[in-house]
């Protein structure tokens, strides 16, 4: 018994070649792309009108690209909005966050990236002061926002004003708006130094803190991997010496 011929036209040669390459392509571009968030620090992350990320720690930012292979968007915002984006966003990663207790089962903790003490800061003429933070308590004192520094005032019983730009802290301290500003060493002095006007002098420290590369828990492994070899590899060639770390 003959079967009948279909009259179904085949496809053309190469038809399914070129549709598995097509449905690779989409695949490659739909990709999630790794964002790094860092925070707008004067001197530090100075970002331009075009978006890019300069001053030190964008000099950074490109290298840890280059050393780890692992391309990434580079974003400035405010602590709040990087904690927030860290916390809700799978392929999310934040440059310089503290490694505390209550933070360390939420995240990937990729390397350490900078080293440097926690200072209470008054204006040039600012009279000496206990050190404790405790002595501060009725002062009117500032920090930035979701930082460790905000926590540890409330903690010591201070009603800290709090504010989301290193800039605003350092104005409202020469403007005298308050009389303290309690921040983390490398934060304060880059933005004292890039944004001048009146001077401001550390009274006492309080500790010395590390800052890491903190990614959300669904970065993928190897790309964790990758960060973090690079991030070893630019500490051995001292790229990480201007933070502290050697």
């Amino acid at each position: 018994m003959r079967i009948p011929r279909s009259n179904a036209r085949r496809p053309p040669p190469g038809w399914v070649a070129a549709a598995l390459t097509a449905w690779a392509v989409a695949s490659v571009q739909a990709a999630p792309t790794l964002r790094v968030l860092v925070y707008p620090v004067p001197g530090l992350f100075d970002v331009h009108d075009d978006g890019r990320i300069g001053g030190t720690g964008g000099a950074l930012l490109t290298k840890i690209s280059h050393a780890s292979e692992v391309p990434f968007e580079a974003e400035s915002l405010p602590i709040a909005r990087a904690w927030s984006m860290l916390l809700g966003q799978p392929q999310v990663c934040v440059l310089g966050m503290a490694r505390t207790p209550e933070r360390e089962a939420r995240f990937q903790w990729v390397s350490v990236v900078s080293r440097a003490d926690l200072i209470v800061y008054g204006r040039a003429d600012a009279a000496p002061l206990p050190h404790d933070l405790a002595a501060l308590r009725g002062k009117a004192v500032v920090s930035l926002r979701e930082t460790a520094t905000a926590s540890e005032l409330r903690d010591h019983g201070v009603a800290v004003q709090e504010v989301s730009s290193a800039l605003s802290a350092l104005r409202m301290l020469q403007a005298g708006r308050v009389d303290y500003w309690y921040s983390h060493q490398i934060v304060a002095e880059s933005t004292a130094n890039a944004a001048g006007g009146p001077a401001i002098k550390p009274l006492f420290t309080t500790a010395r803190i590390d800052g890491y590369m903190a990614c959300n828990l669904e970065v993928p492994a190897t790309v964790i991997d990758k960060l973090r070899q690079a991030l070893q590899r630019l500490r051995r060639n001292g790229d990480l010496a201007d933070f502290g770390v050697r």
